[in-house]
């Protein structure tokens, strides 16, 4: 059963569903100018991501012959006709009837699906061996945690645990993955996904085998093995042009000529088919009496050889070092190969669409020269292209020159950093490639050549970067090696805890001191903060210190509340602790006199006050009246708790009263003054006894 065949790399990916044929010949084209890997194209131009490329590369890396092809079987076993159907090889209808004459043959299914020509002989060894590499434990590399190492989702030394544990608990190795926290759900969807699309293309290499595919002819020799039932005497050919279905519904359905009845013979010569129809036959046996066999298997034969023609280069096409030549058939159902010529001579052939040659020109003498392309097929038809001629300069054969300029070498570094390097040419650099432990991370053909490496999907420990740079002419040249330190650190999502805050309970100042305020962190405490707002602050608000605060300034008296915050380096911002003050602030504002007034002049030394008022923001204390100006202390016993209704002076003139109030705290007002002219009345003198004394 061992047998050759090259699968490309973009067939590989046309047959896992990965992208459309309009899509790959569009990277096609574009690798073309560029000279880059297929893949590096697709992945620039944001068709697939990188780790579906390196997948795709197991495939190829397993398809060099069916032995391997077989083997690579992933997942739960599946039932041959539901691989076929899921494969699109068969409808459901056409694996319904398949079952159904199983039913009635007592056939197995995968006789009856050869006998009917859904699959050849050696596609159904193959799949039968597929089906049974399925039901086996032994390591693949498409299975689902393989592929999750391959894609970079999971390290092999978490592989390594998970599967142990697996063996254990008899869960399956997604649910243990996703468990002890080494995937996401969406990864491990991600992985399923991919693991299916892969094996489409195994079971696309598998039937690619197809020994019952069409071929072209316009005289068909049929052969058939003789039946084992004596009682059969002859056999009859049936034949339909363009329909596997009609001519074989029932028995005794014919086109045109058919059946053919050849008697004994185990062998018919059909002539005359029209060329560009594609015919259907299938053989029966009869006995004696004219009872007739169901059908043999059906083949299909066609009459018209393929067209062909070359792609790429086109015609007067000026080239120089390796191009891929590509060709194409036209009319493609059943190309067993395309050979590639270069003036006459056969270089290459290659049996697997896209059809291509690798052309190397670097060594050749510059000058023209002819390329054509000969498209064969099953029955022996062949059909060349036209020539096409191209010109081959002179090549280049100096390398460009590259190094790498970010990070430095012996870099301890973590989360994403910008990869740099530096590049230059005698001609043109076509491209750059940055490279980490030999695995690409990435390609470009625009300078500045950089990109960001996302160091979280890489295991912690050093990593080596290299940089290689292309010319137009595929040399190229390599950086000297930097090593760096991956080191990333376990996001910090827990946030710092409080464990005391308290203030006094009374304050006589906006300014209240800070009893305590302790504060503890799982990595420490990198902010403190006390705010009047209940609600949390952001870690980037402004006000926050690298100390714990010695005191704290509200924004007015009464009974106030102080919330007490902490954070951490990473921005996670503890719940706030609370403590209440009750403030009550001194009372430094004087009173103020609003009325003051004595009459103008008295006839007495006691004098009435007319009027004496003031007021306070608090409340007004004491009231005094002096002929000072000087301030009175407030403590003196002279002060009243009412105004006074009068006042006396100490002499008779023109004199000055001050008036004055003050408040609880001892501030006292301004003076009001108000003046007064005071006269007095004489008292008359005491007379004198005037009586004569006698004599």
């Amino acid at each position: 059963m061992r047998k050759y065949f090259k699968r490309h790399l973009g067939q590989i990916l046309l047959d896992a569903g990965f992208l459309s044929r309009q899509i790959l010949a569009g990277a096609l084209q574009e690798q073309r100018q560029t000279k880059e890997l297929l893949g590096q194209v697709l992945v620039r131009m944001g068709v697939l991501k990188a780790p579906d490329i390196k997948a795709s590369l197991l495939v190829q890396g397993y398809l060099s012959n069916i032995e391997d092809a077989v083997k690579t079987a992933a997942g739960e076993r599946q039932l041959l006709g539901d691989i076929l159907v899921e494969s699109r090889h068969i409808t459901v209808e056409q694996l319904d009837g398949a079952v159904a004459e199983q039913k009635l043959s007592g056939e197995k299914l995968g006789e009856v699906l050869v006998r009917l020509g859904l699959v050849s002989g050696q596609q159904l060894d193959a799949l039968l061996s597929f089906q049974r590499n399925q039901a086996t434990s032994s390591a693949n590399p498409f299975r689902l945690g393989e592929l999750l190492v391959t894609t970079g989702h999971l390290s092999r030394r978490h592989l390594r645990a998970a599967l142990a544990k697996q063996s254990l608990s008899r869960k399956k190795l997604g649910e243990v993955l996703v468990e002890d926290g080494y995937v996401e759900p969406s990864q491990i969807a991600y992985g399923i996904g991919l693991q299916k699309k892969l094996m489409h293309s195994v079971l696309a290499a598998i039937f690619s085998l197809g020994v019952n595919a069409t071929s072209y002819a316009s005289d068909v020799l049929l052969e058939w093995d003789p039946s084992a039932d004596a009682s059969v005497v002859g056999y009859r050919v049936y034949y339909q042009a363009d329909s596997p279905a009609q001519p074989f519904q029932g028995t005794g359905s014919i086109d045109g000529a058919a059946p053919i009845d050849v008697r004994n013979l185990a062998a018919a010569t059909i002539t005359g088919l029209d060329p560009g129809h594609v015919y259907y036959f299938a053989v029966t046996a009869y006995d004696d009496s004219g009872t007739e066999s169901v059908y043999s298997n059906i083949i299909s034969v066609e009459t018209l050889a393929p067209s062909t023609s070359i792609t790429y280069p086109v015609n007067d096409a000026i080239i120089s070092g390796t191009l891929t030549v590509l060709a194409e058939s036209a009319h493609n159902p059943s190309v067993a190969g395309m050979q590639f010529f270069v003036n006459g001579a056969l270089h290459a052939s290659d049996t697997a669409s896209p059809y291509e040659y690798t052309w190397d020109t670097s060594g050749l003498t510059p000058g023209s020269y002819t390329l054509q392309a000969k498209a064969y097929d099953s029955a022996g038809n062949l059909t060349e292209s036209e020539k096409v001629s191209v010109t081959v300069e002179a090549w280049d054969v100096t390398p460009p020159s590259v190094s790498l300029t970010s990070p430095l070498d012996s870099t301890v570094v973590s989360g994403t950093i910008v990869v740099s390097a530096t590049a230059a040419d005698d001609s043109i650099v076509s491209r750059v490639e940055f490279y980490e432990d030999g695995q690409l991370l990435y390609a470009g053909n625009k300078a500045p050549h950089s990109f960001n490496w996302d160091t979280s999907f890489v295991v912690n420990g050093v990593h080596v970067l290299v940089a290689k740079a292309y010319d137009a002419a595929g040399n190229f040249a390599q950086s000297s090696n930097i090593s760096v330190l991956v080191n990333n650190v376990a996001p910090d999502t827990v946030p710092p805890a409080i464990s005391s805050f308290t203030m006094p309970v009374s304050a006589t100042s906006l300014m209240v001191a800070v009893s305590s305020f302790v504060a503890s962190d799982d990595v420490a405490v990198a902010g403190y903060l006390i705010t009047e707002s209940a609600s949390a602050p952001a870690a980037g608000a402004p006000g926050w210190s690298a100390a714990v605060p010695y005191s704290f300034t509200f924004s007015a008296e009464g009974v106030r509340t102080a919330y007490a915050w902490t954070k951490d380096a990473a921005g996670n911002v503890s719940a706030g602790v609370s403590s209440s003050v009750a403030i009550t602030l001194p009372d430094t504002v004087a009173p103020v006199i609003s009325s003051f007034s004595i009459p103008s002049t008295s006839d007495s030394l006691t004098v009435g006050i007319s009027s004496f008022a003031g007021s306070d923001d608090v409340g007004i204390s004491g009231y005094l009246v002096t002929e000072s100006a000087t301030v009175p202390l407030a403590g003196v016993a002279q002060w009243s708790a009412a105004a006074p209704s009068s006042f006396t002076f100490s002499a008779a003139g023109t004199r000055t009263a001050y008036a004055w109030i003050k408040d609880a705290a001892g501030n006292v007002s301004a003076g009001a003054s108000g003046s007064v002219t005071i006269t007095l009345s004489e008292t008359p003198p005491e007379k004198k006894s005037s009586r004569l004394k006698k004599r």
